[in-house]
């Protein structure tokens, strides 16, 4: 087989017809999950340029596979390997673990036949293709594409663009990636040439290269070429291609648009972006025939008609014409009432091609019936005509001509017809480097998705994280897998004070996160909080060194959850004086305040006496020791990498006990004291976190309603996201409801919320928290599909056990960029967190 192409420069095809054709990479958008707002855009930006192209332009669709060796080069990327050994010994594990997968990805383009700026000009290429052609069937060398040529055909290009609108990104595609789209249709299943990024200079002997991509031989229904005989059976039985090459034998087969329905809207119509969510890949290719309004309107008036004629054949017959006349013309008058609408709107005959492929016959044709049953609930219909899967594969090639069967499935719309099929609406989740943080459940096989946790501070963005969903979803082992990359990517070649840090408060009674930070790499502090406190967590000892007033702004929140008092009652302000007076002598504590507070009682400070009994009181309780015993040392979070408070033994409120004034005022003391103590704990760890710029550091926060139910917290917190990415700090947090994450109808709650560009939801089967969910993530909370899909769809719990361990972390994830896609969280390759990463220690059987 030879392809008909003469040269390949910058973004243009030399064509041995003489056509030159132009091809850009098109940026795609994510779709399926988007806001509805995205989703129109989306629409009107495509509806937009449909209308703007002319002539016969050519979508392009196809997945190339992914390189594992370039996924773990991006994994590795601005980590120093010397200082990270054991990040180094998960790159090769996830090497070997990749190598066994289908890596597949998803990319787009656009290719446009350049008109002929005369006729004249026409005859001139066509005449030079011509004698080009003699000239090789005759073993004489021909005549080369001159540079003027080029220039001419490239400045065409570059006008024909600009007329275009901006709401659809794309680029001029390089010499490297059109020479790659013919070696993916040639390789498909196979060790095919993997996508070059843009970036590649130009090709040198590019006539050669295409000339060697000629190198193969087609087969319909495939064939032993070393016999010299066709298959043997039915031919009917074998509708596939076999593409035969010093690679091997690529097995495809290609299916045509055949019928579509008589209506259709959003989201059924979107046929195109669906072919993106099923369990294989699949390439299309849509080849267009654009006739501007004032011609398709011309059309229609002699079908109106042609129409009329028909139905007056069936004068003086009582029966009447048939109602399909009736309704021919029903349908004929609205499309001439909207191609003249509008002065831009052109008629698109649109013919799809879609190309599934497989390792075997069995496997492609088993793919290809799996495709056309996948649609048939929906009244589209995709044929494999007999004999024609060789022109249907060269259909699906930029500067080939329709194939004469292609025609026959021409499929006649308007603009925004054919623009609800959402084309280039494919999907994309994730960094362009940084750990491999999951797989994204889209194109059949699997795209890798890798977060750098440091791109937020560093493009001025937030890092911050947050995680919801119910009880076993997988939440946590999602919030320890984000801890895991940092902590494992922190060290950075050419920066010796460089590391990833995290200071993680742990409430559960089994110690998980314990557990899990002495399994991660790096050292570990842990800090329990207990009867048998061995640091202090006085305020007034632990701040005072780096500023005063930051002493005196955590000490009077603390106090002020602690004893109930109101900062601008008689009780407040006399805290807050005693507080600045301690502060102003030498060794500020807990006890001297305490003494100050006597002292001031024995005067007629009434509010200073109750006070003080207020803290003596406290001060006797066990628990308290860790703030009230000046004989303990001051806790020092600066060495270790990642510190972890225990608090098991603190009570804390419960969620429902916080909703009320009433109950507030009477909680256990224990409740009132593990409270404050909690605030305390996230104040050392927004200190700990952006302590130095050298290293990104991470507070983790799970269950995090703890310290979002107290307006102290919520402001801690907010400042530690405000001033995060000056600090290069960020903050994980997890709850089962969003509203836990930033409370709804607060002001704090709303900014809190916009602070937070990583979301993640996984399963909940709460119909209420499902919505509350959707809306956290900026989607439409009122599609049921997104709605089943949270409450049923996320790592069903009804499954056999195989297959719910295999499904085990799947969650709707929102990136930096905004891009909402599904994905399922992948624990990382290294076997001593594998063995800790889940809440109860024995199982790890999902990490296996």
């Amino acid at each position: 087989m030879r392809l008909p192409i003469r040269h390949i420069a910058k973004n243009l095809i030399f064509t041995t017809s003489g056509t030159v054709w132009a091809v850009w990479r098109v940026a795609a958008a994510n779709y399926s999950h988007a806001p509805q707002a995205a989703k129109k855009r989306r629409l009107k930006a495509l509806e937009s340029l449909f209308k703007s192209l002319t002539g016969e332009p050519m979508l392009l669709s196809l997945c190339p596979q992914v390189d594992p060796i370039a996924v773990v080069r991006a994994m590795v990327a601005d980590v120093d390997l010397a200082r990270s050994p054991r990040y180094e010994r998960l790159g090769h594990a996830v090497l070997d673990q990749l190598e066994a997968m289908e890596l597949t990805g998803r990319t787009d383009w656009l290719a446009v036949p350049l008109p002929a700026p005369s006729q004249k000009a026409m005859l001139a290429s066509a005449f030079r293709a011509a004698r080009a052609e003699v000239s090789t069937a005759l073993g004489l060398m021909p005549a080369p594409i001159t540079a003027d040529e080029i220039a001419e055909c490239a400045a065409q290009a570059e006008r024909m663009q600009a007329r275009w609108p901006t709401g659809v990104t794309m680029r001029p595609a390089t010499e490297a990636e059109i020479l790659w789209i013919y070696g993916h249709s040639a390789r498909r299943g196979l060790a095919e040439p993997f996508l070059p990024d843009g970036t590649e200079t130009g090709t040198r002997g590019r006539g050669h290269t295409v000339a060697a991509l000629g190198e193969m031989l087609l087969a319909e229904g495939g064939t032993d070429f070393e016999a010299r005989r066709p298959a043997p059976g039915n031919p009917f039985q074998r509708r596939y291609l076999q593409v035969s090459s010093e690679w091997g034998n690529s097995y495809q087969a290609m299916l045509a648009l055949s019928e579509m329905p008589e209506a259709f809207a959003l989201p059924g119509a979107a046929y195109l972006q669906q072919l993106d969510d099923l369990a294989y890949p699949v390439d299309w290719t849509a080849r267009l025939v654009v006739t501007p309004g004032r011609k398709a309107e011309a059309k229609s008036r002699r079908r109106a008609r042609h129409l009329r004629s028909q139905a007056a054949e069936y004068d003086g017959d009582p029966a009447g014409p048939p109602s399909s006349i009736a309704k021919n013309e029903a349908d004929n008058n609205e499309f001439r009432e909207r191609i003249a609408s509008s002065e831009r709107e052109v008629e698109i005959q649109a013919m799809v091609t879609l190309a599934v492929w497989g390792t075997s016959p069995d496997d492609v044709q088993d793919r290809a019936a799996a495709l056309a049953h996948d649609f048939g609930a929906t009244d589209y219909t995709f044929a494999r005509p007999v004999g024609e899967q060789a022109n249907l594969w060269r259909a699906m090639l930029p500067g080939c001509r329709t194939p004469r069967v292609l025609t026959g499935y021409a499929q006649t719309l308007l603009a925004h017809d054919f623009a609800l099929s959402m084309p280039w609406c494919g999907s994309a989740l994730g960094d362009d480097r940084g750990g491999l943080f999951g797989l994204q459940l889209a194109s059949g096989g699997a795209r890798p998705v890798l977060i750098d946790p440091t791109r937020g501070p560093r493009e001025n963005a937030s890092g911050s994280m947050a995680f919801i969903g119910e009880l076993g979803a997988g939440k946590s082992v999602g919030m320890k897998t984000a801890v895991y990359n940092v902590l494992a990517r922190g060290h950075q070649p050419g920066r010796p004070h460089s590391r990833g840090r995290a200071v993680i408060v742990d409430r559960t009674k089994e110690e998980e996160w314990v557990r899990f930070a002495k399994a991660c790499p790096g050292t570990t502090q842990v800090i329990r909080i207990d009867q048998e406190a061995e640091v202090s967590l006085d305020p007034l000892r632990l701040f005072n060194a780096d500023s005063p007033k930051i002493a005196a702004r955590f000490c009077e929140s603390f106090l002020t959850l602690l004893l109930g008092v109101k900062p601008m009652e008689l009780e407040g302000v006399a805290l807050s004086e005693a507080v600045e007076a301690v502060l102003e002598r030498p060794d500020p504590s807990m006890t001297a305040l305490v003494d100050e507070l006597v002292e001031r009682g024995r005067t007629d400070d009434v509010a200073g006496r109750n006070l003080a009994r207020k803290l003596k009181a406290v001060a006797r309780k066990d628990l308290a020791a860790v703030v009230f015993d000046d004989t303990l040392p001051v806790v020092d979070t600066r060495r270790a990498d990642t510190v972890v408070f225990a608090v098991n033994s603190l009570q804390l409120p419960k969620k429902a006990e916080l909703t009320s004034d009433h109950r507030i005022e009477r909680l256990e003391f224990e409740k009132v004291l593990g409270r404050a103590v909690m605030y305390l704990i996230a104040a050392v760890a927004r200190e700990t976190a952006m302590a130095s710029k050298d290293e990104f550091a991470v507070a983790v926060f799970d269950e995090c309603w703890y310290l979002t139910s107290s307006d102290e917290g919520l402001e801690l917190l907010l400042e530690l996201m405000r001033d995060g990415r000056k600090h290069n700090a960020a903050a994980y947090m997890g709850s089962h409801d969003p509203d836990d994450i930033g409370p709804e109808g607060s002001e704090k709650g709303a900014i809190l919320r916009g602070l937070i560009p990583h979301r993640l939801m996984f399963r909940q089967t709460t119909r209420a928290l499902a919505v509350r969910g959707l809306d956290f993530l900026g989607i439409d909370s009122n599609d049921p599909d997104l709605l089943d899909l949270v409450t049923s769809g996320l790592s069903p719990i009804d499954l056999p056990e195989e297959e719910r361990f295999a499904r085990a972390g799947e969650c709707l994830y929102r990136d930096l960029a905004g891009r909402v896609g599904l994905m399922k969280i992948l624990i990382p390759f290294d076997t001593p967190v594998a063995r800790a990463i889940h809440t109860t220690p024995s199982n790890y059987r999902a990490a296996a």
